[in-house]
């Protein structure tokens, strides 16, 4: 084993206890599961007549592409490996999502100012039918590689408090207010590319229950953050994915609460439910606590000031 990561997690038996020997046949098992998935379902939506079973059909195969996606960074997030290897892993799996999402060479084009050289990059690497989910897939890791760097300054599981807390007030801003709304708004095309939807197209007059239909990938990310982190620091691992997962596959009933148009962060989601799965390893000293508290509150007033200037 390297040293960079501890894979401290108890043990199991059965698929649990092969996939946590072998995760990196895991994870590759978990791309090749999310693509039949994810395929299947988009072709049985376009064939079906009914829009009942259109409805039905989106939501097995969202959810069931989810599922597996959030199986997929777990699985990630299990290999072990240096700081040097993930560094390596996270800039050669920025590479094939670029070419497996040729959108993002004209993204990259026109902020350069050279649209058209950006566009034939596009044309030329688009070039394999349902290349969108391979682009999703790619995303998956991608973001998993990065998250799994990224946990590395997580030096104690405790602080899983303080970076969810910071992280999805950050989030919460960033989709209401700041830069991810300007994208969403403006440049909807990055938003679409740095996302992972499934099944890749929907009808658009499909009238489905609240699901989602496309996580971005910061979400992968801090979800690696936090699996990679439990594993290190022999917290609830399995117990924070499967969280993640039941939070995630309910949190788009909040869309009855507010449009949908307002886009909805998901993070948050993510956070609370790995926060709930290891409230146990959450224990700070008196002092630590205090500091906390103050740290606390300066956010919330932080927070609050900026609410009050954005709505000025």
């Amino acid at each position: 084993m390297s040293a960079g990561v501890q894979t401290t997690e108890p043990p199991s038996t059965g698929a649990a206890s092969w996939s946590r020997r072998h995760p990196a046949k895991a994870a590759a098992l978990c791309v090749l599961a999310y693509l039949i998935i994810a395929t299947a379902g988009g072709i049985s939506v376009a064939a079906a007549q009914s829009p009942i079973a259109k409805i039905i059909l989106v939501t097995i195969a969202a959810a069931g592409a989810l599922a597996l996606s959030l199986l997929l960074v777990l699985s990630i997030c299990r290999v072990p490996m240096g700081p040097s290897a993930e560094v390596a892993c996270v800039f050669a799996m920025m590479v094939v999502f670029a070419l497996a999402r040729p959108a993002v060479f004209a993204i990259i084009g026109k902020a350069l100012g050279n649209a058209a050289a950006g566009r034939r990059l596009e044309e030329l690497f688009s070039v394999l039918p349902g290349q969108q989910l391979l682009g999703n897939a790619a995303l998956i890791v991608w973001a998993a590689f990065l998250g799994k760097l990224v946990s590395r300054i997580i030096k104690e599981g405790k602080l899983f408090l303080p970076i969810a807390v910071v992280a999805s007030i950050a989030d919460i801003f960033t989709v209401f207010w700041g830069p991810v709304k300007a994208v969403t708004t403006d440049a909807p095309e990055v938003a679409e590319a740095f996302s992972a939807s499934a099944p890749a197209a929907l009808p658009p007059e499909l009238a489905a229950p609240p699901i989602i239909a496309a996580v971005g990938i910061g979400d992968f990310l801090f979800l690696a953050v936090f699996l990679a982190a439990a594993i290190r620091h022999s917290m609830a691992t399995v117990k924070t994915m499967w969280a993640v997962l039941a939070l995630m596959l309910i949190a788009p009933l909040a869309f009855y609460v507010w449009p949908e148009e307002y886009g909805m962060p998901g993070l948050p989601f993510v956070a609370a439910a790995a926060l709930w799965a290891n409230w146990r390893h959450l224990k700070f000293t008196r002092e630590e606590g205090r500091a906390l508290a103050f740290a606390g509150a300066l956010v919330a007033a932080a927070a609050a000031g900026i609410w009050i200037l954005l709505h000025r």
